[in-house]
Protein backbone atom coordinates (compact mmCIF):
# COMPACT_ATOMS: atom_id res chain seq x y z
CA UNK A 1 0.00 0.00 0.00
CA UNK A 2 2.62 2.16 0.78
CA UNK A 3 4.16 2.16 -3.13
CA UNK A 4 0.69 2.42 -4.07
CA UNK A 5 0.99 -0.92 -6.01
CA UNK A 6 -2.42 -1.55 -4.21
CA UNK A 7 -5.09 0.34 -3.22
CA UNK A 8 -6.48 -1.45 -0.57
CA UNK A 9 -5.21 -3.67 2.86
CA UNK A 10 -5.81 -7.18 1.78
CA UNK A 11 -5.40 -8.00 5.28
CA UNK A 12 -8.37 -5.47 6.39
CA UNK A 13 -10.98 -6.69 8.77
CA UNK A 14 -9.37 -10.37 8.85
CA UNK A 15 -9.00 -10.83 13.03
CA UNK A 16 -5.95 -11.42 14.34
CA UNK A 17 -4.67 -14.88 15.27
CA UNK A 18 -4.73 -15.33 18.93
CA UNK A 19 -1.37 -16.81 20.32
CA UNK A 20 -0.07 -17.79 23.37
CA UNK A 21 1.02 -15.43 26.05
CA UNK A 22 5.06 -15.56 27.31
CA UNK A 23 4.83 -16.25 30.70
CA UNK A 24 5.63 -19.10 33.28
CA UNK A 25 3.67 -22.13 33.68
CA UNK A 26 2.09 -22.21 37.36
CA UNK A 27 3.14 -24.76 39.48
CA UNK A 28 -0.01 -26.55 38.68
CA UNK A 29 0.18 -27.20 35.34
CA UNK A 30 3.78 -28.15 35.85
CA UNK A 31 2.70 -31.06 37.33
CA UNK A 32 -0.45 -31.68 35.85
CA UNK A 33 2.38 -32.17 32.39
CA UNK A 34 4.35 -34.23 34.62
CA UNK A 35 1.62 -36.62 35.52
CA UNK A 36 0.26 -37.19 32.19
CA UNK A 37 3.85 -37.96 30.50
CA UNK A 38 4.46 -40.19 33.30
CA UNK A 39 1.24 -41.60 32.89
CA UNK A 40 1.15 -42.20 29.13
CA UNK A 41 4.99 -42.91 29.15
CA UNK A 42 5.89 -40.00 26.83
CA UNK A 43 9.57 -39.69 26.87
CA UNK A 44 9.92 -37.08 23.96
CA UNK A 45 7.81 -34.71 25.34
CA UNK A 46 8.94 -35.00 28.69
CA UNK A 47 12.53 -35.19 27.59
CA UNK A 48 12.32 -31.82 26.13
CA UNK A 49 10.48 -30.64 28.71
CA UNK A 50 12.90 -31.29 31.75
CA UNK A 51 15.56 -29.72 29.42
CA UNK A 52 13.81 -26.79 28.78
CA UNK A 53 12.91 -26.59 32.52
CA UNK A 54 16.23 -27.27 34.00
CA UNK A 55 18.76 -25.25 31.20
CA UNK A 56 16.51 -22.31 30.64
CA UNK A 57 17.41 -22.82 26.75
CA UNK A 58 14.72 -22.31 23.64
CA UNK A 59 13.19 -25.12 22.66
CA UNK A 60 15.36 -26.00 19.42
CA UNK A 61 18.57 -25.02 21.28
CA UNK A 62 17.63 -28.03 23.69
CA UNK A 63 16.17 -30.46 20.51
CA UNK A 64 20.27 -29.92 19.40
CA UNK A 65 21.95 -30.77 22.85
CA UNK A 66 24.09 -33.60 22.56
CA UNK A 67 25.75 -36.21 24.85
CA UNK A 68 29.10 -35.28 24.67
CA UNK A 69 27.86 -31.85 25.21
CA UNK A 70 26.86 -32.88 28.98
CA UNK A 71 30.02 -33.30 31.52
CA UNK A 72 27.60 -34.72 34.20
CA UNK A 73 27.28 -31.20 35.49
CA UNK A 74 27.32 -28.46 32.74
CA UNK A 75 25.18 -28.50 29.49
CA UNK A 76 26.84 -26.75 26.34
CA UNK A 77 24.74 -24.80 23.98
CA UNK A 78 25.33 -22.72 20.71
CA UNK A 79 22.17 -20.81 21.13
CA UNK A 80 20.40 -20.92 17.58
CA UNK A 81 19.03 -17.00 18.11
CA UNK A 82 22.49 -15.24 18.90
CA UNK A 83 25.29 -18.10 18.23
CA UNK A 84 26.58 -17.62 21.78
CA UNK A 85 28.21 -20.58 23.11
CA UNK A 86 27.35 -21.31 27.00
CA UNK A 87 28.04 -23.88 29.32
CA UNK A 88 24.92 -24.05 31.93
CA UNK A 89 25.09 -26.32 34.94
CA UNK A 90 22.42 -28.56 35.35
CA UNK A 91 20.18 -28.68 38.95
CA UNK A 92 20.27 -31.93 40.45
CA UNK A 93 16.81 -32.75 39.06
CA UNK A 94 17.91 -32.91 35.65
CA UNK A 95 21.17 -34.63 36.34
CA UNK A 96 19.33 -37.10 37.84
CA UNK A 97 16.84 -37.33 35.31
CA UNK A 98 19.56 -37.81 32.56
CA UNK A 99 21.49 -40.43 34.07
CA UNK A 100 18.86 -42.28 34.06
CA UNK A 101 17.98 -41.68 30.11
CA UNK A 102 18.76 -44.32 27.66
CA UNK A 103 21.28 -43.34 25.00
CA UNK A 104 20.32 -43.74 21.25
CA UNK A 105 22.38 -41.62 19.66
CA UNK A 106 24.78 -38.92 19.47
CA UNK A 107 21.92 -36.39 20.41
CA UNK A 108 19.84 -36.42 23.68
CA UNK A 109 16.53 -36.71 22.00
CA UNK A 110 17.80 -38.86 18.65
CA UNK A 111 15.83 -39.65 15.95
CA UNK A 112 18.78 -41.91 14.99
CA UNK A 113 22.47 -42.54 15.57
CA UNK A 114 23.57 -39.55 14.19
CA UNK A 115 20.58 -36.74 13.54
CA UNK A 116 18.31 -35.29 16.26
CA UNK A 117 14.61 -35.58 16.25
CA UNK A 118 12.91 -32.69 14.17
CA UNK A 119 12.05 -29.93 15.84
CA UNK A 120 8.31 -30.26 14.30
CA UNK A 121 8.22 -33.71 15.76
CA UNK A 122 9.46 -32.33 19.32
CA UNK A 123 6.89 -29.86 19.09
CA UNK A 124 3.76 -32.07 18.37
CA UNK A 125 4.65 -34.31 21.11
CA UNK A 126 4.52 -31.15 23.43
CA UNK A 127 1.29 -30.25 21.60
CA UNK A 128 -0.45 -33.21 22.19
CA UNK A 129 0.05 -33.31 26.11
CA UNK A 130 -1.07 -29.24 26.27
CA UNK A 131 -4.01 -30.22 24.19
CA UNK A 132 -4.55 -33.08 26.97
CA UNK A 133 -4.05 -31.41 29.63
CA UNK A 134 -6.25 -27.77 28.59
CA UNK A 135 -3.60 -25.16 28.21
CA UNK A 136 -3.33 -25.39 24.00
CA UNK A 137 -6.33 -23.39 23.44
CA UNK A 138 -8.55 -20.59 24.90
CA UNK A 139 -7.76 -18.12 27.68
CA UNK A 140 -5.59 -21.14 29.53
CA UNK A 141 -3.37 -21.64 26.78
CA UNK A 142 0.12 -21.80 27.52
CA UNK A 143 3.21 -22.30 25.66
CA UNK A 144 6.29 -24.19 25.62
CA UNK A 145 8.53 -20.91 25.43
CA UNK A 146 6.98 -20.11 28.48
CA UNK A 147 9.26 -22.64 30.14
CA UNK A 148 12.25 -20.00 29.58
CA UNK A 149 9.73 -17.81 31.56
CA UNK A 150 9.66 -20.70 34.19
CA UNK A 151 12.91 -21.41 34.60
CA UNK A 152 14.19 -17.61 35.07
CA UNK A 153 10.90 -17.05 37.56
CA UNK A 154 12.46 -19.84 40.02
CA UNK A 155 15.62 -18.42 39.80
CA UNK A 156 14.33 -14.87 40.49
CA UNK A 157 12.08 -16.57 43.06
CA UNK A 158 15.26 -18.07 44.72
CA UNK A 159 16.99 -15.00 45.14
CA UNK A 160 19.26 -14.90 42.46
CA UNK A 161 20.03 -11.65 40.92
CA UNK A 162 19.64 -10.92 37.12
CA UNK A 163 22.92 -10.95 36.09
CA UNK A 164 22.55 -14.94 37.22
CA UNK A 165 20.12 -15.53 35.41
CA UNK A 166 21.20 -13.85 32.54
CA UNK A 167 23.99 -16.35 32.83
CA UNK A 168 21.53 -19.41 32.68
CA UNK A 169 19.50 -17.59 29.87
CA UNK A 170 22.45 -16.34 27.91
CA UNK A 171 20.46 -13.32 27.11
CA UNK A 172 22.34 -10.54 25.65
CA UNK A 173 21.21 -8.00 28.21
CA UNK A 174 20.30 -6.83 31.60
CA UNK A 175 16.58 -5.91 30.59
CA UNK A 176 15.84 -9.15 28.12
CA UNK A 177 16.71 -11.26 31.53
CA UNK A 178 14.34 -8.77 33.93
CA UNK A 179 11.22 -9.27 31.19
CA UNK A 180 11.95 -12.84 31.87
CA UNK A 181 12.30 -12.95 35.45
CA UNK A 182 9.18 -10.66 35.83
CA UNK A 183 6.70 -12.85 36.98
CA UNK A 184 8.85 -13.34 40.00
CA UNK A 185 7.39 -13.58 43.46
CA UNK A 186 7.69 -9.70 44.94
CA UNK A 187 6.03 -10.91 48.42
CA UNK A 188 8.60 -13.72 48.73
CA UNK A 189 11.38 -11.26 47.28
CA UNK A 190 10.36 -8.71 49.89
CA UNK A 191 10.92 -11.29 52.81
CA UNK A 192 14.13 -12.57 51.76
CA UNK A 193 15.29 -8.48 51.42
CA UNK A 194 14.24 -7.85 54.82
CA UNK A 195 15.79 -10.83 56.31
CA UNK A 196 18.71 -10.13 54.56
CA UNK A 197 18.63 -6.34 56.37
CA UNK A 198 17.50 -7.85 59.75
CA UNK A 199 20.87 -10.38 59.46
CA UNK A 200 22.82 -7.43 58.43
CA UNK A 201 21.67 -5.26 61.29
CA UNK A 202 22.59 -7.37 63.55
CA UNK A 203 26.11 -7.78 62.84
CA UNK A 204 28.59 -6.42 65.92
CA UNK A 205 28.69 -3.05 65.35
CA UNK A 206 25.27 -2.63 64.47
CA UNK A 207 22.19 -1.06 66.16
CA UNK A 208 20.02 -3.59 67.92
CA UNK A 209 16.69 -3.86 67.39
CA UNK A 210 16.71 -2.22 71.39
CA UNK A 211 19.09 0.54 70.95
CA UNK A 212 17.98 3.86 71.97
CA UNK A 213 16.33 5.68 69.42
CA UNK A 214 16.23 9.23 68.60
CA UNK A 215 14.49 11.55 65.80
CA UNK A 216 18.23 12.56 64.34
CA UNK A 217 17.81 11.39 60.58
CA UNK A 218 19.90 8.57 59.42
CA UNK A 219 22.13 10.83 57.92
CA UNK A 220 23.30 12.80 60.48
CA UNK A 221 24.73 11.94 64.04
CA UNK A 222 23.75 13.21 67.51
CA UNK A 223 26.29 15.74 68.92
CA UNK A 224 28.02 14.95 72.49
CA UNK A 225 26.06 17.06 75.04
CA UNK A 226 29.78 17.67 76.23
CA UNK A 227 30.59 19.92 72.99
CA UNK A 228 27.08 21.89 74.81
CA UNK A 229 29.69 23.26 77.88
Amino acid sequence: MDLEWVDRNPVANIRKLKGGSYKAWPAATLEAYEQHCEDHGLSVARTIYELAIGTGQRLGDCVAMKWDGFDGEYMSVVQQKTGAKIDVYCPARLQAYLAGLPRRGKHILAKNATEPLGKRQVQKAVENVREAIGVKDGDDRLVPHGWRYTAAKEMADAGVDIRGIQSVTGHKTLEMAQKYASGADQKKASKRAQQKREQNSDKPGKCETNCETSPVSRGQTKENPENDQ
